[in-house]
């Protein structure tokens, strides 16, 4: 299902199901394919400010990219989609750690755009240095890493039955016949002061 359907919506409070008997979210041709893929569903438990775990409740085994479960698994960040199997109980977000890494990985690409843009302006001799001329450097560009590499540490995605990823034949989520992103907002607040705090590199 490459389009996604449906609606986004806010959730409030410390619990969210996801049941095959939401199906109302979607139009009436992809309602009973979701319904029989999510089953029972999962459900979405916020503890403390922001750690998020996740109880399978479906029939069915669920698959979850998740920087914690990469953590805890030896993985590369963003490396693997974990299999979470029915009547598990796992966490899947972990704030304090998604707050240590957008701080780090904000800093290490402020870092090299003041050091790419110092090496352009000729403070700095190297291979990008043109006697100071010294262009707007992103962070995109000087690192390659932007706001949207940092936003999908805010997120925990999950497909419903099949798994998508290295490990699978399936190369992206979109590949999959049911699948959800879900945005926590505590930890995009939390990135929005982390950018706000990053020094001007062209002050």
């Amino acid at each position: 299902m490459v389009k996604a359907v449906g609606w986004n919506g806010w959730v409030r409070g410390g619990f969210v199901w996801i049941e095959g008997g939401c199906g109302g979210l979607w139009g009436s041709v992809l309602r009973v394919p979701a319904r029989l893929h999510i089953g029972k569903g999962v459900q979405l438990e916020r503890r403390g400010e922001g750690d998020v775990w996740m109880r399978c409740r479906s029939q069915h085994a669920v698959f979850v990219q998740s920087f914690y479960l990469d953590r805890e698994a030896g993985r590369a960040p963003g490396d693997a989609v974990h299999k979470v199997y029915p009547g598990a109980h796992v966490k899947v977000f972990d704030l304090r750690q998604c707050h240590r890494q957008m701080q780090q990985q904000a800093a290490t690409a402020q870092a090299a755009a003041t050091a790419q843009a110092a090496a352009v302006a000729g403070s700095i001799p190297g291979p990008g240095s043109v006697g100071g001329i010294a262009p707007a450097i992103g962070l995109s560009v000087a690192a390659g890493l932007g706001v949207d590499d940092l936003r999908r540490l805010c997120l925990v995605r999950l497909s419903f039955v099949k798994g998508w990823g290295p490990d699978y034949p399936r190369a992206s989520i979109t590949c999959t016949p049911c699948w959800i992103e879900v945005h926590l907002h505590r930890a995009l607040q939390l990135l929005d002061h982390v950018l706000h705090a990053l020094p001007d590199a062209h002050a």
